[in-house]
């Protein structure tokens, strides 16, 4: 039971972030400091941790790398990408589940979320997570169109894999979900953009997921 509440928690988190990708009205922060000062009005603000330069190399010049959640994990953000600011960040994750850090292009249509969960797992026993994870996005999303589903070891790590196209209101949503163990609880991270987007950024989010290194 306990996996079980789990893993809806966890849907509940990426469900809103597939169906909600519709460009907002608000543009995402410019600078660090402005969404500092947004996230003290609120206790309910995504974390907006400050990403540092991280040594990880990329022969792509639209990505850069970077440390984010305390420089616990490396990964390959596209330049440009800012943190999301709170106000956005209610509108396309209107759940207390919202993700804790959000990266997002300058229309809000391409985002790259980090979501540290209070779900304890073991490196060694993330595979055990991965079909129920399934069913449960395939009972949400009948019309799904998946194209993987595996764990695979990057960087000496297992990481679990979804990469799957959604229905959404206005349009169909890629997502590229991946998931590992940190400090002994799950961390997911997603990659989505508009199926229109997709011929360009799906590429481009492949080697995001293989940049991946989390302590």
């Amino acid at each position: 039971m306990k996996k079980l509440v789990s893993v809806a928690l966890l849907l509940s988190m990426l469900a809103v972030s597939a169906c909600s990708n519709k460009p907002a009205d608000t543009k995402p922060a410019e600078q660090n400091a402005a969404q500092t000062t947004e996230a003290a009005k609120t206790t309910e603000a995504p974390k907006t941790d400050s990403a540092t330069p991280a040594p990880t190399a990329t022969t792509n010049d639209k990505l850069e790398a970077k440390k984010v959640l305390n420089d616990k994990v490396e990964i390959l953000i596209p330049k440009g990408f800012t943190v999301m600011s709170e106000e956005m960040a209610k509108v396309k994750y209107p759940t207390e589940n919202r993700p804790s850090l959000i990266y997002t292009d300058e229309k809000g249509s391409i985002n790259i979320a980090f979501s540290h969960t209070e779900t304890p797992v073991q490196d060694s026993l993330l595979k055990d997570l991965k079909d129920p994870m399934k069913q449960a996005f395939t009972n949400l999303y009948k019309d799904a169109t998946w194209y993987r589903d595996e764990v695979i070891q990057i960087n000496g790590k297992n990481v679990g894999v979804f990469e799957l196209l959604t229905p959404a209101a206005d349009t169909k949503i890629y997502n590229l979900i991946f998931f590992t163990e940190l400090d002994g609880k799950v961390l997911m991270t997603t990659f989505n953009c508009t199926e229109a987007q997709m011929e360009e950024w799906k590429p481009i989010a492949q080697e995001i997921l293989m940049s991946y290194k989390v302590q």
